[in-house]
């Protein structure tokens, strides 16, 4: 009998020596379109005795654009003469064959015949590609089959019967908002165009897919979970999900709204797969909501929350992945032009990384109800509360994020 299971990790066998399990491993049903895993391949005796073993052979077939087999190796008790062909472009392994002097296949025990990884080879064209159409992220079956199985003894050719090849779903890493197999400025600024959009369907667009812990909302839990992925890339399978990714992604049948369980703002988790269908199952506290909101102080004059500096922090400045802000500091000051009317508040914020490189931001208060230095003076005691409860609350924000991110 020929058995397959679909693993993260390499399975650590019973018997280290022959590679021997009595129990499958157990296979994981899911995984992201980055994690590298590997299909073992186990054979075991049937009937009332052991029997004798001295070649096996398989082909083996995949679905080549959502992952690409790499390399193989074979089990310590096949140590014959093997070999294989890999054609990627035909997602096909032919004539995966091992040899052996001689084993004797228990009836108790599974024996590893090989194990085939697998892993995102963007250059064979490997890409699990959000769809804009639908709003869907899969899962995207890899389509394992096995056929041709074949297998001798020095007498007689052996009847070889197969166990059902497990399923395996590939999930897109959401963070790749434009699909070229990396986080990061590119899809930053995809990220930002719909920052604050309220999400409901997937007629929402980018919008849909931002809304990465599917709370209804592109919010700032969206970004940190962004800033905890930027900068990685095909290569880097520790990528961190919402708890409630994928399953809160699952389209209604009857085109109603998304379900939304507990908007995933509960923790993060390891993209690797694991076989109780977490694509991340960590644990973690939810990020705090928007401390300041300020609203029109003064008939046309409109001053930024929280939540908009944050955001337009984020958009001026390209922070290098792992960036330590050292200070971050604001200030208010009336700009004066060449006419009264050209006078207008501005609001300057300087951030200092550990370089002491400074990275300056103007934002202007949108109005012309202050445009004098009196007028200025009036409102001074108001705008500089503003500015240091602002500063403050965007200042945490800034440290948690960044900090997550060099985790």
């Amino acid at each position: 009998m020929v058995e397959f299971a679909v693993v993260s990790e390499a399975t650590v066998p019973d018997d280290l020596a022959l590679e021997r399990s009595f129990d499958l491993p157990q296979s994981m049903e899911r995984t992201h379109e980055w994690d590298r895993f590997a299909v073992e391949i186990w054979v075991h005796g049937q009937g009332d005795s052991p029997v004798d073993v001295q070649d096996l052979s398989l082909d083996l077939s995949y679905r080549t654009d959502l992952s690409s087999a790499t390399a193989i190796e074979f089990g310590k008790s096949f140590d014959g003469p093997g070999s294989f062909a890999i054609d990627d472009a035909s997602g096909t392994i032919q004539q995966l064959h091992g040899s052996t002097a001689g084993i004797s296949l228990p009836t108790d025990q599974r024996v590893l015949f090989a194990r085939v990884f697998f892993e995102a080879v963007p250059q064979n064209g490997d890409n699990v590609r959000l769809d804009f159409e639908t709003g869907s992220v899969g899962p995207y079956s890899l389509e394992l089959q096995a056929a041709n199985l074949a297998a001798l003894n020095t007498e007689t050719d052996l009847s070889i019967a197969q166990a059902p090849m497990p399923e395996l779903g590939i999930f897109p890493v959401i963070y790749d908002l434009n699909d070229d197999q990396r986080i990061g400025m590119a899809d930053f600024s995809e990220f930002v165009t719909v920052f604050g959009q309220s999400v409901d369907t997937p007629e929402d667009g980018k919008a849909w897919f931002a809304d990465f812990n599917k709370s209804q909302a592109v919010g700032l839990a969206d970004f940190s979970f962004f800033v905890q992925n930027f900068g990685k890339d095909y290569l880097d399978e520790n990528i961190q999900f919402p708890t409630n990714y994928p399953s809160a992604w699952t389209l209604p049948e009857d085109g109603g709204e998304t379900g939304n369980g507990d908007n995933g703002s509960g923790g993060t988790g390891a993209g690797g797969g694991d076989p109780n269908n977490n694509t991340g199952n960590g644990g973690g506290s939810s990020a705090p909501p928007p401390v300041f909101f300020l609203d029109e102080f003064q008939v046309g004059v409109n001053l930024p929350g929280t939540n908009e500096l944050y955001q337009l922090i984020f958009t001026g400045v390209q922070f290098e992945p792992r960036v330590q802000i050292e200070r971050l500091t604001g200030s208010a000051s009336l700009s004066e032009g060449g006419e009264l009317a050209e006078d207008e508040v501005i609001l300057t914020i300087v951030l200092e990384d550990e370089e002491i490189y400074e990275t300056e931001i103007e934002l202007i208060f949108d109005g012309e109800m202050i445009d004098s230095l009196s007028e200025f003076n009036e409102f001074s005691g108001y705008i500089t509360a503003y500015v240091s409860e602002v500063m403050t609350a965007v200042q945490g924000m800034l440290e948690e994020a960044l900090t997550s991110s060099s985790d």
